[in-house]
């Protein structure tokens, strides 16, 4: 069976390249340096890392995003960013953006990125978020949460316009604060990935991770999204008996190796997961992937990390 193998979103810079952006911004995650030729040439190596491990659904490795959440508001007007607070239980910090205004795209979020990655690499999968925007940011601006929330969502339906227009053919949406959301929060994102999705010549991945996904199911399979991303290192047990007791035609994108630890898996290990998933989901509906960004790794971690998941489909 030939498997599609992806990345799920960041990829962690090379040295060099983290040490550029420092030079060029004193960030240890420098914000918006610029599509410049030492970008360019960072962006051809971790793409070519990617190909390398058999990856076939590329990301452009996030270089330029200090994280998740600062580097989607930098170019929206009605955010500013404000103190530090801990990215769920990570050991990473970023500056919680603050809505202080309308919500609205003045510029192009990531449609230069995409651009820039496409004139590498084909086959680019670009990233966005909204619900997980909006629950880690605070509101100092809107009466009404679900205003807020629409607002981004309408936003990030602009941008995954431009991004088809521009070739994109799959679009992800990170979710992982949709994990820990309640009964409303789940209806609310569903209503939210409505609008990002509407009128958009693309199909859609909903990406989750850090955490099984029990509390969304079966209220997930409705929502407007052609693949359904599901951690199964830190929610196996729990998952394989939601897709079991809920089957679906959506493709599963299965994160099988650890995005967040250098320990790493045996070949054997990770194709005994993929077999119980297989078990329950055709090979031709399941993409594979890390169970998250790897930008938590050393870069030839990382590496390593993309060289098991591949081994283990060998």
């Amino acid at each position: 069976m030939e498997y599609t193998l992806s990345t799920v979103g960041s990829y962690p810079r090379p040295e060099w390249f983290s040490d550029y952006l420092k030079k060029q911004e004193g960030l240890q995650k420098g914000s918006r340096v610029g599509i410049d030729d030492s970008y360019m040439r960072a962006l051809a190596e971790v793409l070519g890392e990617q190909k390398k491990s058999g990856i076939r659904l590329l990301t452009d490795g996030q270089l330029l995003w200090q994280n998740m959440l600062c580097h989607l508001c930098d170019s929206l007007d009605g955010f500013r960013l404000s103190g530090l607070i801990r990215y769920f239980d990570n050991n990473m910090y970023y500056q919680m953006p603050e809505a202080v205004g309308r919500v609205e795209r003045g510029n192009p979020i990531i449609l230069d990125e995409y651009r820039a990655a496409c004139s590498v690499e084909k086959n680019i999968k670009p990233v966005l978020s909204c619900y997980s925007l909006v629950d880690l940011s605070q509101n100092r601006f809107y009466g009404d949460e679900k205003e807020f929330l629409m607002d981004v969502a309408e936003v990030m339906n602009q941008e995954a316009k431009a991004l088809a227009g521009a070739g994109a053919s799959i679009i992800q949406v990170d979710e992982p604060s949709l994990l820990f959301a309640d009964k409303e929060g789940v209806e609310a994102a569903g209503e939210a990935l409505e609008v990002l999705t509407k009128g958009v010549n693309a199909s859609f991945i909903l990406a989750t991770y850090f955490r099984d996904a029990k509390g969304l199911y079966p209220e997930i399979l409705d929502y407007p999204i052609d693949v359904l991303g599901l951690d199964f290192v830190e929610g196996l047990k729990e998952n394989l008996k939601l897709i079991k007791e809920h089957p679906t035609e959506k493709i599963i994108q299965a994160g099988v190796v650890d995005g967040r630890t250098t320990l790493m898996e045996k070949p054997s290990e990770v194709k005994e997961v993929i077999d119980s998933i297989t078990e329950l989901v055709s090979g031709e509906k399941l993409f594979l992937s890390p169970n998250t960004g790897l930008e938590y790794l050393p870069y030839v971690k990382a590496s390593e990390k993309m060289g098991v998941l591949s081994a283990s489909v060998d």
